[in-house]
């Protein structure tokens, strides 16, 4: 009993040296941060048609010239649906009356490739492919901000803005969210009759359009 009684004594004077210790404190920081995605052009964003020889355009009809096929990838840091827009950077110098040869028409699903003195060269088209996510096939689906209930789009050609498009399983569904997206288009280039352009000279295609994200 004497020995426990001593060590307890010491333990108790020690305690009054314990408390008057330093401190130190320890803090926990971070930030929580939205999934990012970023767009881009497989091959990069710019379709060079190269030279085009006058003598192969139609004098007095429009010309269809061999198309060119553009992908579009979204990479994201953590899956997340998305969807895209596109803007006609050169609206006004679409060709009037521009067709894709299959009938259609509908002047929202062309965009212009630059003019020549006020007259229109032409335009082109974006013909949609079969978007992919993580590696898996996805059926296209468009909106509107005015009527957004998704659904199948109607038409093979990818409509001027404010139409949406996404992807996912179905239209009930709706899209779907994932790290990588892929959206393939062909784009078709069309030139207006050589008759109303200055062929003596040559003519720089200008066509321009951009690609909006927007995450769901």
């Amino acid at each position: 009993m004497k020995k426990t009684y001593r060590l307890a004594v010491l333990a108790a004077a020690l305690l009054p040296t314990m408390a008057m210790a330093e401190s130190v404190d320890l803090n926990v920081i971070g930030t929580i941060i939205p999934t990012s995605c970023i767009p881009a052009f497989a091959g990069g964003s710019t379709v060079d048609l190269r030279k085009i020889s006058a003598a192969t355009l139609n004098p007095t009809t429009q010309t269809l010239l061999a198309g060119r096929d553009v992908s579009l990838h979204i990479n994201c840091d953590a899956p997340a649906p998305v969807e895209v827009s596109v803007r006609d950077n050169r609206a006004g110098t679409k060709l009037p009356g521009i067709s894709d040869g299959a009938g259609q028409s509908d002047p929202a699903l062309f965009y212009g490739l630059g003019d020549i003195n006020g007259t229109p060269i032409g335009g082109f088209a974006l013909r949609h492919g079969i978007p992919e996510t993580d590696g898996n096939a996805q059926t296209l689906l468009t909106r509107t901000l005015a009527v957004p209930t998704w659904r199948v789009p109607t038409s093979t050609l990818v409509s001027n803005a404010p139409q949406l498009y996404s992807w996912g399983a179905s239209a009930a569904t709706g899209p779907v969210a994932a790290r990588h997206h892929g959206f393939p288009m062909h784009l078709l280039p069309i030139i207006g009759p050589s008759n109303a352009l200055p062929i003596a000279n040559e003519i720089p295609l200008d066509g321009s359009v951009t690609f909006d994200m927007f995450y769901l």
